[in-house]
């Protein structure tokens, strides 16, 4: 039985099913490593070797064979590979992965207790959430009130439901109750994110969130002879407030010292970080390998709080950390004790979890969300979870819901329509972008507004097509010359991190012409969390590519009033998933428009992530 590679292969799986089947003797077994080694490829963390749709064809015999090789193992002891009771097979790095990284977490969750006494915990939210509504901040306040006493806490939700301005909280209430939560007495803090780009965002909505609750405790802005002014508390958090670190947040890599000669990392068990508290953002792009390192990491009393959305794509790597986390859990569903302890504190009840479930409590997940409804809200609250056929077959039947439009675009000829269609639409605002009067603070300001999402990269439907058909049409439209690389008016995105020059993936400048010719500016964040303009010259940039569109992949964590999304028009096309569209329109804050075809929309909906793996398994009660 020689190992025959597929359509989407890669090199490298075929090539190591070959080394192994050379060096084993088995062509089974070469058959097992090259389809495991393709499941990476895929963001699987192994191969499910009895799944039917796949063209593996293990049945019970081979399995059996499989499990008497001597490279492959169960997992009590090293081997090459291991394929464990649910015929999962794993090459071995990725079982040791997905193991310690479970242990880890249910180790944490373990250790959980709950310091404060519940009389303590309603005048802390009393003065926390003042003025603000018990029922639509109850998810806010059970986090808060949840987070004193964890070593391992997630907060998810979906876009404008709050998760930064209540992380802000819960590390005051962690600060302000160190030391019964086993803390020192002024613990240190680290903020971090997968990405350079997620991190900088990160500082600029910690930095937000300050300010915000700076002036809700009544520091420098209370009216004389208010009512709050007697709580002696509110200057302890207002002063307590300002050891929150909001000018520096490091990519995770930086964090764990990552040593790319060797691709290892100086932060480990034997040499772990000193900070007491770290909070990781947009935790959905952290992959499983990355994910243990992180908690292996960690002394073992210190606190890591996870924040993010797991309806957004996984990580590019192996693994859906977040989502398998939070599936390890019913939502908000509370262990009795604490459940008891907050339900005073709450308006509605809290669900209760039965007693074995490791992850109850340690995982919330806000649902009220902030901003006003619009058929666009509603759209991105369907596509959290599986969408109502009911809401999706009225959605393509009147090709709009309020602010989420539909464009049918099926081929080259629909898809320039789609592209005159959006620049006459935001005609004035894009002739201001390519105005030789116009500065760099307006023009990045107005540059946010709007935002071209894609699928792909590359192709005539991917983002490097699009933007030359854009520069294009705006050359047609405008009379800009859009044979030139450079021109005023060019938006470009950063591709890699430059930290000499400051600049990460996912950064967003335009290149306009002054007094020192042509330079591209940029809005960073100084030390103190504030942003400031930049600018450089084209040559000095790191890699980069234009912006006009840019992929949904590094959109993630951004936001802008109006957005295209781009689908391919095949709808047998593997991108398409439902994370792919709830990212993308997740991205909008006013409105958005589609540009596809029914089937592939229908496609993409129907077709959510599933990664194979056994993490969730092993973070809920039962054997694995």
């Amino acid at each position: 039985m020689n190992p025959m590679p597929t359509a989407d292969e890669r090199a490298i799986d075929q090539t190591l099913a070959q080394w192994v089947q050379q060096r084993s003797g088995s062509a089974l077994l070469a058959q097992a490593v090259r389809a495991a080694s393709a499941a990476e490829g895929h963001g699987h963390s192994c191969a499910w070797l009895a799944d039917p749709d796949t063209e593996a064809g293990f049945d019970t015999e081979a399995l059996a064979a499989l499990r008497r090789h001597d490279w492959v193992g169960d997992g009590t002891r090293f081997t090459p590979f291991v394929l464990d009771a649910q015929h999962r097979f794993y090459l071995w790095r990725n079982w040791q992965h997905e193991v310690k990284l479970a242990d880890a977490i249910l180790q944490r969750c373990a250790q959980r207790t709950l310091p404060i006494a519940a009389d303590t915990l309603t005048i802390d939210l009393d003065t926390l959430f003042a003025g603000m509504p018990p029922g639509p901040t109850d998810g806010q306040r059970a986090a808060v009130a949840a987070v004193p006493g964890a070593r391992f806490f997630v907060l998810t939700g979906g876009p404008g439901t709050g998760k930064t301005t209540t992380v802000v909280r819960m590390l005051l209430m962690l600060l302000h109750h160190a030391q019964a939560c086993g803390l020192p007495a002024q613990p240190s803090i680290a903020l971090a994110a997968p990405t350079g780009k997620a991190a900088q965002r990160l500082v600029q909505a910690i930095a937000k969130g300050k300010a915000e609750l700076q002036v809700a405790l009544g520091e420098g802005q209370q009216p004389a002879g208010n009512v709050h002014s007697t709580n002696p508390l509110r200057p302890n958090l207002s002063n307590l407030l300002q050891h929150i670190p909001h000018a520096d947040a490091r990519t995770l890599h930086r964090l764990l010292g990552y040593r790319p000669m060797d691709n290892s990392f100086s932060r480990g068990p034997h040499n772990p970080l000193a900070e007491d508290i770290v909070v990781v953002d947009e935790a959905s792009m952290v992959d499983l390998a990355m994910m243990r390192q992180l908690l292996q990491a960690l002394r073992p009393e210190a606190v890591l709080i996870l924040l993010g959305d797991p309806g957004q794509l996984a990580s590019v790597d192996a693994g859906s950390v977040l989502a398998d986390i939070v599936a390890g859990t019913p939502r908000n569903h509370l262990p009795p004790p604490l459940a008891n302890l907050l339900a005073p504190l709450l308006q509605q009840a809290p669900d209760l979890a039965a007693d074995a479930v490791p992850l109850a409590g340690q995982v919330l997940t806000l649902s009220h969300t902030w901003r006003a409804g619009s058929g666009l809200q509603r759209g991105v609250e369907a596509l959290r979870d599986t969408p109502d056929p009911a809401w999706l077959d009225a959605l393509l039947s009147a090709r709009s819901d309020g602010d989420l439009h539909l464009r049918h675009c099926p081929n080259a000829h629909a898809l320039r329509a789609c592209v005159d269609g959006w620049i006459e639409r935001h005609a004035e605002l894009l002739q201001s972008l390519l105005t030789p009067t116009i500065d760099a603070a307006e023009a990045l300001q107005r540059l946010r507004q709007l935002q071209i999402l894609c699928a792909l990269r590359d192709g005539p439907f991917g983002a490097q097509g699009l933007n030359d058909l854009i520069a294009r049409r705006l050359a047609a439209r405008f009379g800009i010359d859009g044979s030139r690389a450079w021109y005023h008016g060019r938006p470009v995105i950063v591709t890699r991190n430059d930290y000499a020059r400051g600049l990460f993936n996912g950064d967003v400048g335009i290149a306009l012409e002054g007094a020192e010719g042509l330079r591209v500016w940029f809005e960073l964040s100084d030390r103190d969390g504030n942003a400031g303009l930049r600018s450089y010259s084209p040559r000095a940039l790191p890699a980069h590519d234009s912006a006009w569109a840019i992929t949904i992949h590094r959109s993630q964590g951004s936001e802008y009033h109006d957005v295209a999304v781009l689908l391919p028009p095949d709808p047998d096309n593997r991108v398409l998933t439902r994370e792919l569209v709830y990212t993308a329109i997740s991205r909008a804050k006013a409105h958005v428009e589609i540009w596809t075809t029914d089937d592939s929309l229908r496609a993409a909906l129907a077709r959510p992530i599933q990664r194979q793996g056994g993490l969730r398994e092993r973070l809920t009660p039962g054997p694995v």
